[in-house]
């Protein structure tokens, strides 16, 4: 009798036939093991031998299984002599690509080897490594639908892949110096070295205090001596971010620990295969000032052969910043930045930015979901007849795809007020589309009218046929941990920047009570006066303006506003350009420029994170928190919060800013518990990533983002959630 053994799941271009091929050779079985657009099909004389596939410790390194089905079939036994590897069958369904991992220890040996054909070979990978989703066009997977179509294969090479035993069989990354990418640097778009040598001269042009293009995995970064200072001022002109923290690179984790403090969680993640960018807290906050004026700074380890041989040579941290304006998304093609540029000739086809993430109460949370992790799925367990595509919100977009139980959730693509990212988002959704093979029926959507991918849904659902939903920013936000943890009915804490409200405002700190599908908003922040709009984002002291006028005469307000207050007065007695908000960001970047810490954003959150930042390991000052009542709505008083700062702003800013995060998060806790009825609470948006809040937000047992983004990254996972709790 023979078994049929379907695995569905990452199972492809992971060296899983070699595997079933060595371990059914090792009993003797007779049989064979195929690819197909549903898995991995297993045909074997024996139904036990599923029973090798429930040990994940035995499985390759990038095999992840979602499912095995096991049946009887009547092939007969006579068939087959032997077991054998058979040729891929591919029709219907879908597979998925992997996403891209770090260098193996084996790569890495014989990176180093002087007698391996790899030996300093800049693009060392196996079937157990190396880039994926960022090389392929098409699925299924194989060599002609990836940039390595564009390299024939030595016979070494061949050899190497046509072999079941070694572990570059069928390795579509399989290259070598003969064969393979080659690696140049470049100076002023002109050949300078090539191979090693290459590395040579750019090791030699950080040293000497340059920055370099240097070719990645999905995009450019731009690479300088993490302790040179006037190289930092150059980079930081470069790309027009005079204060944003940037990320360095590290040889390994002694060197990484000799800069920060690192958990046993954040050890784990920052050797990962995933290799994402980890922040961790500084050991000195005065060191890497120049990299990172917080007392936090975001730390990686080497991910590529390259990187390995750079570093080998450096000795010491380098900046690794994605090469890119703000706004725009990671570049795939030299843009001419900087002169000098170490570059190979693969061509990358998906963009994939470095993940990023912060590790709060040994809880790890995605700050950008991106390379190692994108583009694979996250089971949902919930499976219902629709394809839904969601596509997200403005800033930090990711679009995402249901279908068959599954979300898909694209690689972190950026703001997409920016045309070039709009132009490459768009691709990608059609890409994605392409080869998941999905036809939506749902086009879901943010409900504010100005943004770019609002516009775009109404559009991509008559292509498609679909219809569009609405979903407001603060539920998806929600829906985002409740399709993580299963839950239809729960309660929801979402704390952010802004989002369009359903009653138009600019909401930004909300409480709903969700059961089954119905909601209700029971709670949130105290409405407060944004003088001059959007601008009051880049400017927080027009935001304390708005605050501190409740309660401070023209006389107070004058010492602290100057010359500004008549005008923003004015504005305020004709209610000219004010808008009202509920924000929990505003209320932190206000703060912020009450205590002179930070009172002008050049980057995303820096008035907030600078007040986090600044308030360490600060022991708040007591304030119990005012909740009041209006109809039958729950609404925490933060005008009494700035009545306190200002009474004591001469006291200690530490715990001034500590008490900021404080009284926010006890207060909306307080909302949340108090209308449960025994309901899990869950926690989301952009102020997740404060660990103060979210570090008390735990400790009370609250859930929150563990699979995507708790920002707007994890908006379209959020919509998702939201319409299938709709669905019927």
């Amino acid at each position: 009798m023979f078994y049929k053994i379907t695995v569905s799941g990452a199972v492809q271009g992971v060296g899983f036939r070699p595997f079933i091929y060595r371990a059914a050779k090792k009993i003797a079985l007779k049989g064979y093991v195929r690819n197909t657009s549903s898995g991995v099909e297993i045909v074997v004389n024996d139904g036990a031998f599923a029973d090798i596939l429930k040990d994940k410790s035995k499985l390759p390194p990038l095999a992840v299984i979602d499912d095995i089905k096991v049946e009887e079939t009547d092939i007969s036994v006579s068939f087959f002599t032997d077991f054998e590897i058979l040729g891929s069958k591919f029709g219907g369904g879908n597979t998925e690509i992997l996403p891209d991992t770090a260098i193996c220890e084996d790569c890495l040996r014989e990176l180093n080897d002087t007698s391996n054909i790899r030996n300093k070979y800049h693009f060392t990978t196996c079937t157990n490594c190396g880039p994926r989703f960022s090389i392929t066009s098409d699925m299924p997977y194989d060599r002609n639908v990836t940039s390595m179509s564009f390299y024939a294969m030595c016979d070494k090479c061949k050899k190497e892949y046509n072999n079941p035993s070694d572990r570059r069989y069928h390795a579509q990354t399989i290259a070598c110096h003969d064969c393979g990418p080659q690696l140049s640097f470049f100076k002023d778009g002109k050949v300078v070295a090539k191979s090693f040598d290459a590395v040579k001269c750019a090791v030699v042009a950080i040293k000497e205090g340059n920055v370099v293009a240097i070719k990645g995995v999905g995009g450019y970064h731009l690479s300088c001596a993490a302790t040179n200072p006037y190289a930092l001022k150059m980079l930081k002109k470069i790309i027009k971010r005079p204060s944003k923290p940037l990320a360095i690179m590290v040889s390994d984790l002694s060197c990484a620990s000799d800069v920060a403090v690192i958990s046993d969680t954040e050890k784990s993640e920052l050797l990962s295969i995933e290799r994402p960018i980890v922040v961790l807290e500084k050991k000195d906050r005065s060191s890497f000032l120049k990299v990172s004026a917080l007392d936090s700074i975001g730390i990686m380890l080497p991910y590529t052969a390259l990187h390995y041989l750079i570093l080998d040579r450096f000795k010491g941290p380098v900046v690794m910043t994605s090469c890119n304006f703000p706004g725009e998304p990671i570049n795939t093609e030299s843009q001419g930045m900087v002169d000098l540029e170490l570059s190979d000739d693969r061509k990358i086809v998906n963009m994939v930015d470095d993940s990023v993430v912060k590790v709060i109460g040994d809880k790890r949370l995605f700050l950008r979901r991106s390379r190692g992790f994108a583009p694979r799925s996250v089971g949902v367990g919930v499976k219902k007849d629709v394809e839904i595509i969601a596509l997200g919100a403005d800033e930090s977009n990711t679009f995402s795809i249901y279908k068959g139980g599954k979300v898909f959730v694209s690689q972190h693509m950026g703001n997409l007020s920016n045309a070039k990212t709009a132009s490459v988002w768009e691709k990608n959704i059609k890409f994605f589309l392409k080869v998941t093979k999905s036809k939506p029926s749902i086009v879901a959507c943010d409900m504010h009218p100005d943004y770019y991918c609002v516009k775009y849904a109404t559009k991509l659902a008559l292509k498609l046929g679909a219809r569009v939903v609405f979903v407001q920013h603060h539920l998806a936000h929600a829906y985002s941990v409740a399709l993580e943890q299963g839950f239809s009915s729960f309660v929801s804490i979402s704390c952010d920047g802004s989002g369009y409200g359903l009653d138009d405002g600019v909401w930004g700190s909300e409480i709903f009570v969700v059961k089954n599908g119905d909601y209700k908003r029971v709670g949130h922040l105290s409405e407060q006066m944004i003088v001059g709009g959007e601008s009051a984002v880049r400017e927080p002291k027009k935001m304390l303006f708005g605050i501190l006028s409740r309660f401070l005469n023209d006389e107070e307000l004058s010492a602290m506003f100057g010359s500004a207050t008549v005008m923003w007065k004015k504005q305020i007695d004709m209610d000219f350009n004010i808008v009202k908000t509920t924000s929990c960001g505003r209320i932190f970047d206000a703060a912020s420029a009450l205590l002179e810490i930070c009172d002008k954003m050049t980057y995303s959150g820096e008035p907030a994170i600078s007040l986090e930042s600044f308030a360490a390991a600060a022991t708040p000052y007591e304030l119990e928190p005012v909740i009041e009542e209006k109809d039958g709505v729950l609404i925490l008083n933060t005008t009494c919060l700035f009545e306190f700062l200002w009474k004591n702003r001469d006291k200690d800013k530490a715990r001034l800013a500590a008490t900021v995060f404080d009284y926010v998060s006890r207060g909306l806790y307080l909302i949340a518990e108090s209308v449960s009825g025994g309901l899990p609470i869950v926690f989301s948006g952009g102020v997740a990533y404060n660990r103060y809040v979210t570090g008390y937000m735990i400790k009370k047992g609250v859930l929150i983002n563990s699979k995507v983004p708790a920002g707007d990254g994890g908006i379209s996972f959020g919509q998702i959630g939201f319409v299938l709790a709709k669905y019927d």
